[in-house]
């Protein structure tokens, strides 16, 4: 077995053939930065050759699960000298090829999402097998409301709730609970309190215990063949999307907390 990787923004634990991937940058609200999506898809890649592990859980430290993309990296790359949409796409790019590579993981991958989880976070957890969530967990698509567009995590989505719920949840960009949640289908378990969050993690692992890791790898791998995305096509229209005139005005009002030019 190889020594787990050196992470800064993440911090890994493995126990007994599981490995819990904590995203742990709570001040930042565990947003998705450029060193922790690296940090997650160099573990990734570990846990791919690893087959000793059994199973991947996605956590996030104090008690939010993940904010999405760092919006800071967003409005610096508005603001640069350079093009501006080169590095919007390279952005996407590598948020979509994490989604990818957290769906084709040869392991049972789980969310245990707490606190919030909001757009590219959400992404992550649509693109695993299992969601739980806690009933007063906050969840929305938060990108039209910034000018920008959710297409790299939409396949995802769309492989969870239907497509009329999903027109509702990302054009409105209306937040929801882990009750609702559940009731449409995006989560698959759900918990009132941290005893029975613990239930559902320890019941799965025995599940999961019991079927052959190879049969569930190659399961995996053909039912992945029925969603897929064009990463480089999603990755070039969000980059379009994010130097536009609305993009721009929406993080721009995000940072000065203020209301964008649509909604005054």
């Amino acid at each position: 077995m190889k020594q787990l990787p050196k992470t800064k923004n993440c911090k890994l634990e493995l126990e007994n053939d599981w490995l819990t991937i904590w995203f742990n940058n709570p001040e930042k609200r565990n947003a998705l930065s450029e060193e922790l999506l690296t940090e997650i898809r160099t573990t990734l890649k570990y846990v791919k050759e690893e087959k000793h592990i059994r199973g991947i859980l996605f956590r996030g430290k104090g008690g939010t699960f993940c904010a999405g993309a760092d919006l800071k990296d967003l409005k610096r790359i508005t603001h640069t000298q350079i093009d501006s949409q080169d590095l919007a796409f390279e952005m996407s790019f590598k948020i979509g090829k994490l989604f990818e590579q957290i769906s084709k993981i040869p392991q049972i991958s789980i969310s245990v999402i707490e606190g919030a989880g909001m757009a590219g976070g959400l992404g992550i957890a649509c693109a695993t097998d299992i969601i739980i969530t806690m009933a007063d967990t906050r969840y929305a698509f938060t990108e039209t409301r910034l000018g920008l567009i959710p297409i790299q995590i939409m396949p995802y989505v769309l492989n969870r709730i239907s497509l009329n719920q999903a027109k509702k949840l990302m054009l409105l960009g209306n937040s929801f609970d882990g009750i609702q949640a559940y009731d449409m289908g995006m989560a698959d378990y759900i918990a009132k309190n941290e005893k029975e969050l613990d239930e559902h993690i320890i019941n799965i692992k025995e599940m999961v215990k019991k079927s052959g890791p190879n049969a569930i790898a190659k399961t995996k791998r053909l039912l992945s063949e029925y969603y897929s995305i064009n990463i480089n096509r999603a990755a070039k229209l969000f980059s379009q999307s994010v130097v536009t005139k609305e993009g721009k005005e929406g993080l721009s009002s995000f940072f000065d907390k203020r209301d964008p030019y649509w909604n005054s």
